[in-house]
């Protein structure tokens, strides 16, 4: 085991006696799927370093090697028990070594997953990730691994720790390195049962955080150096609704439009992001804010599945394409230029030939500025998987094509249209490849790139875009 001794400096080693060393061992985290996934990774690495776990980027030095895991595409088991069929041979040469799988594979799959895989260690569901601690303290028992899935409506640790130490132990990253950009979650799990998601199923129900807490971790974050923030939720729009026991947003946008407004005040921060949005509760009061909140920036994700309305229906979407279509017009009377992107479908069950034709017209209207579109992929214990007349995998190939030739061209045509414009840049990091190229995103959310001698890391300003293609744009400081 790779093992040294350092002198317990936290407050959460008091508990360990002063005259004796803690043991630092080493953690892999390898993390799948969305940003959520990374934000738990984040403060699933923060409870183990209080358990004096070091992170690494060798998962041959590692004493734990944890699997954050995604179950939003089709075979999602069988990528996990791929990669633990590979931990497996070095466990094999290394027993003392301890195999953990968090995620929504783990809460979706539970017991089923450890008979396929029995060398886990450790399995925990999203909404059990602050028990991992314990975990890890506690010794197995006649190898029998140790499980905690499903949901808490107040997480214990939230629970039990005062607003003065919430924020103390700010999560660090899973890359190792100090990051400009950070995600903060905000709201976990989901109300709403779209019937190709599996969300609810296996982050459950909507809880929120408390904003004493999101404001603290937002501080701590920017005294790091962080400079963006992007609050996260399966749907932010529903954020605080569980505290005024409501489902309904107020009109006046409600608790999530007052977080944001109290993030917007964090000294130091320069952006705030946040994803994913229901169309169905967006609320013109969040519109404006883009307006009246320069932190805010000009862009946003809002997700619409399919430009059919029976299409949306047979979704459980809640929202029609006329009314998808008014949130948009809120957002361009707010912000003209604003930049938006969506999430589609091709291919849900049923989905004719014109059903999917008004998808493709209403990518032409909105002219987003991206999209992340994807084949349907029936998902185990979801209304639309017992759905009949699923397309074949040739007919939702050939159409998730035309619509990315139709998304491409715009996407290029508005990368174009920036050359000449001056956009202030948040630069992100330094290209490994090729040194002195700084890469950062304007207000648009748009990749730009600078080649300059100085750092840039950490820093907003103003460039001229001089070139652009349909992935990124290049310029030179204004």
């Amino acid at each position: 085991m790779h093992e040294r001794k350092i002198g317990a400096s936290m407050d959460s080693l008091n508990n360990l006696n002063n005259d004796k060393a803690a043991i630092v061992k080493k953690v892999h985290i390898e993390t799948w799927g969305c940003q959520m996934n990374v934000a738990d990774s984040e403060k699933m690495l923060s409870l183990l370093q209080q358990r004096n776990y070091e992170l690494t980027l060798n998962v041959d030095e590692a004493d734990l090697v944890l699997l954050n895991t995604c179950h939003i595409r089709e075979k999602a088991r069988h990528k996990v028990l791929s990669r633990l069929g590979v931990l497996n041979q070095l466990k094999n040469k290394k027993p003392e070594l301890k195999i953990a799988v968090s995620g929504c594979v783990a809460q979706a799959d539970g017991k089923k997953l450890i008979e396929l895989a029995p060398q886990i260690d450790i399995l925990i569901g999203p909404g059990k990730i602050d028990q991992i601690g314990h975990f890890i303290d506690a010794t197995p028992h006649n190898g029998v691994p140790q499980v905690a899935l499903g949901f808490d409506r107040h997480s214990e640790e939230q629970n039990s720790t005062s607003t003065d130490d919430i924020g103390k132990f700010i999560a660090p990253t899973v890359s190792g390195k100090k990051e400009v950009t950070r995600f903060v979650n905000v709201i976990q799990g989901c109300n709403n049962f779209c019937t190709f998601c599996v969300v609810p199923f296996t982050r459950g129900r909507e809880v929120s955080k408390e904003k004493s807490q999101i404001l603290n971790e937002v501080r701590g974050l920017v005294d790091q150096g962080v400079r963006e923030i992007t609050l996260l939720g399966q749907n932010v729009n529903s954020y605080g609704l569980d505290f005024i026991k409501t489902e309904i947003v107020p009109q006046d946008g409600g608790p999530f439009v007052e977080l944001l407004k109290a993030v917007s005040e964090v000294q130091g921060l320069e952006r705030i992001r946040f994803t994913t949005s229901n169309p169905h509760d967006f609320t013109r009061p969040l519109a404006n804010l883009f307006a009246s909140n320069k932190k805010m920036g000009r862009y946003i994700h809002l997700p619409v599945q399919s430009g059919n309305d029976h299409i949306l229906e047979r979704m459980k979407r809640k929202v029609t394409v006329s009314e998808y279509l008014g949130r948009i017009n809120w957002l361009k009377e707010a912000v003209p230029d604003i930049a938006i992107s969506t999430d589609l479908i091709v291919g849900f069950p049923g989905e004719t030939e014109e059903e999917f034709e008004d998808t493709l017209k209403l990518i032409s209207e909105v002219e987003y500025s991206f999209v992340y579109a994807f084949k349907y992929s029936a998902r185990k214990g979801t209304a639309a998987a017992r759905f009949s007349n699923h397309l074949s995998e040739e007919i939702m190939e050939a159409r998730l094509k035309r619509l990315n030739d139709i998304q491409n061209a715009i996407t290029l045509k508005q990368n174009q249209a920036e050359i000449g414009q001056v956009r202030d840049v948040l630069f992100f990091y330094e290209n490994s490849k090729i040194p002195g190229m700084y890469v950062g995103r304007s207000e648009h959310y748009r990749t730009v790139r600078v080649k300059s001698e100085r750092n840039l890391v950490g820093l907003t300003l103003p460039v001229i875009i001089t070139a652009s293609n349909k992935i990124a744009m290049e310029g030179i400081l204004n």
